[in-house]
């Protein structure tokens, strides 16, 4: 008898999945229908605010979440098996990233910052290994500090004020690299106004 329930409930779960998931849902004039799902869950709150306030908020999820199993991710919420905060396992590769940015494009770095982004691209550093921030402002790792965190609570304004010089690299994320043992640490080979 439970295995029977099992696949009942494992049928409802693919049906369920299956009306949501589409292959309409992931084009990108129907972008706003993936997003519509993933935001039903209040779990995804978060993300779906520190999305919106950023420029990629023209993009659906699947377009850089690739790797998206909603099949899996129904039958988690189901089970009431859903991490919380949510955070993706996978890196998202470089050739997501490369759809939309070449690396013709134009690099405008802050301020003094000297910045061979060909050379980081050469060295075969990975694009979320310097821009984690990009999307969605790296809202696990403030979920994590903040005790009294909800998602419930968790809005458009809140997700705006943690937009920090729109979205630089902070400093802390290349002296990982810029350690003086991976690359230099002085501070003339990234900034021009040091002598």
């Amino acid at each position: 008898m439970k295995l029977i329930k099992f696949f009942i409930a494992t049928f409802i779960v693919a049906a369920v999945a299956a009306v949501f998931f589409n292959s309409n849902a992931f084009s990108d004039e129907n972008y706003r229908k993936d997003i519509g799902f993933c935001v039903n869950c209040h779990e995804m709150k978060p993300n779906y605010f520190t999305w919106k306030v950023t420029s990629h908020n023209q993009f659906g999820c699947i377009k850089c979440h690739q790797d998206l199993n909603p099949t899996t991710f129904v039958y988690k919420h189901w089970k009431g098996v859903v991490p919380n905060p949510i955070e993706s396992r996978e890196i998202i590769p470089d050739g997501v990233c490369r759809n939309c940015h070449t690396q013709k494009r134009t690099i405008t770095p802050p301020d003094d910052i000297i910045f061979p982004h060909q050379l980081h691209v050469m060295k075969q550093i990975d694009c979320v290994d310097c821009h984690s921030n990009v999307t969605h402002l790296n809202i696990a790792d403030h979920i994590k500090k903040n005790e009294n965190f909800s998602s419930a609570a968790f809005n458009e304004s809140k997700a705006t004020q943690l937009i920090k010089k729109k979205n630089q690299i902070p400093m802390p994320v290349c002296m990982r690299c810029h350690n003086g043992q991976m690359a230099t640490d002085k501070c003339n080979a990234c900034h021009k106004k040091d002598k």
